[in-house]
Order: C-alpha cells, then structure tokens, then sequence
C-alpha cells in the first residue's frame, strides 16, 4: 500500500491509511471504511467523516500527529467543511482500492499467487 499523494494545505502531502489506521478511523467514525466512503459521496457524512480520514492519513503518510492536528485544524476545522470532502474521498480511496501501481498482475491459469 502505497497511499496517495495530494496537493493540498499550500503543498504536496502524502496520506496514507494502512490497515492499523482504518481501525483507528473505524472508531472515531463508528463506521467502517467503506460506509463512511459512501456517506461522503452521497452527502450523508458526518463532521467526523470529513475531519478524520485526513488527519489520519496524514498521520499514515510520516506527518507527526501535532502537525497533523495543526494542519486539519487550519485548512479543514476552520474552513467550510464541504470544502474538505473531496480531499477526505480520496485518501479513502486510495486505502480501500489502491492505484494502478498496487493492482496485481494478472495470473495465468493454474498459477498461484
């Protein structure tokens, strides 16, 4: 799992949610990965749905957990949330389906993995 890179916050960030982390979100949301995934793309999300997968993620691509906090306080907490979720949909996406670079080759018949 590589995680994805974004521009965002005046730079690029690396974000990164690795299984240790969707646990961690799990418990801040009371959701798992996929269903707060859904809630943010049908508009149904929560604050925490929005705040937390980038926090974390950041967390999960090196950023200390007090720059994290700093970071999401200015550019998320502090601005309109709505702004935010597109941001929060992609590190989620990025965990739970990957990029190009993560997907498996393909196997021929009868080889295992």
């Amino acid at each position: 799992m590589r995680g994805v890179d974004i521009t965002w916050a005046g730079g690029e960030h690396h974000f990164m949610l690795a299984i240790e982390h969707l646990r961690a979100l799990q418990v801040k949301c009371d959701a798992g990965p996929q269903f707060i995934l859904s809630r943010l793309a049908d508009g149904s999300w929560y604050v925490e749905d929005v705040i937390e997968p980038i926090r974390i993620g950041l967390e999960g691509g090196g950023m200390s957990k007090e720059d994290a906090r700093k970071l999401v306080l200015r550019y998320v907490e502090d601005r309109p949330l709505t702004m935010s979720v597109a941001t929060a949909r992609a590190v989620l996406m990025a965990a739970l389906f990957g990029s190009e670079d993560d997907q498996p080759g393909e196997m021929g018949a009868g080889e295992e993995s």
